[in-house]
């Protein structure tokens, strides 16, 4: 891993086609990000409950969308990471895009746990995400994966620096958010950055508090519950500090013991 700079972006989407003023703050929040690497929640680029207006709102990957957030990108000469509905064949994914410096996609993730309404309307990813990135390797999420050690547990054995959870986060589960990225920056010995929603759709409040947390799981950074950016330098010496004080990686094994009934 190699020092650098996080941009995240709390950001408030607007219900609809990206291209309805959406995609032109998102590329403000790129050009006005002094960063490595800025990073939007989950489905940022449609909102979160467009459940009955997938077929007019999701997009193949590349497409429209990733072209011109890749042109921002590009410009910015800064990597970009985003929420968004992808249209794949005849299926549809909440998937998380990252764009490299060049604007160019250089990998997509699908969601592996969807949580409630979700499941009725996406197809399901088969595989946890990996980016080896400029400035070290990074292990991406959707929301819902936060809550599955499993889903840490394979990004850590992935050798992970850093783990982003992109999010549209409701207010009601609140403590979760709070409990679990510590958590899983302890669990990982990796930083961990949670990006989430900001504002209110279909009656559904989101909780903000995006969140960069150490490898020990010391805040580095909350914001509130408003939309907002803030850029954060992440530093290897950090990461190395933690695992030499927390060996867990070292000392995890390579297969964990199923339970035995007793």
């Amino acid at each position: 891993m190699k020092r650098f700079t996080v941009s995240v972006v709390q950001f408030e989407s607007t219900l609809g086609p990206a291209d309805d003023g959406t995609l032109d703050r998102m590329t403000d929040a790129i050009a006005a990000a002094d960063a490595d690497l800025v990073v939007f929640p989950e489905l940022a680029t449609t909102g979160y409950h467009v459940f009955d207006d997938l077929p007019e709102v999701a997009e193949p990957v590349p497409g429209p969308t990733t072209e011109a957030l890749g042109t921002a990108a590009a410009d910015a000469d800064v990597e970009v990471l985003f929420g968004m509905p992808v249209q794949d064949g005849d299926d549809v994914y909440n998937s998380a895009v990252w764009l490299d410096g060049d604007g160019d996609v250089r990998a997509r993730y699908d969601k592996r746990h969807c949580w409630g309404d979700e499941r009725a309307v996406y197809a399901v990813g088969d595989e946890y995400a990996v980016v080896d990135a400029p400035f070290g390797r990074v292990g991406v999420q959707i929301c819902y994966d936060l809550n599955f050690p499993a889903a840490s547990l394979a990004l850590a054995r992935a050798e992970c620096d850093v783990v982003i959870n992109v999010s549209a986060w409701s207010h009601t589960m609140e403590r979760d958010w709070h409990t679990l990225l510590p958590a899983r920056a302890v669990e990982q010995g990796a930083y961990v950055v949670g990006c989430n929603r900001a504002g209110t759709e279909a009656g559904n409040t989101f909780c903000g508090h995006s969140t960069v947390i150490e490898p020990d799981g010391t805040t580095v950074v909350e914001l509130g519950t408003g939309p907002g950016q803030v850029a954060v330098t992440l530093d290897p010496g950090v990461v190395a500090a933690e695992r030499e004080r927390n060996p867990m990686r070292r000392d995890r094994p390579a297969t964990d013991a199923d339970a035995t009934r007793q």
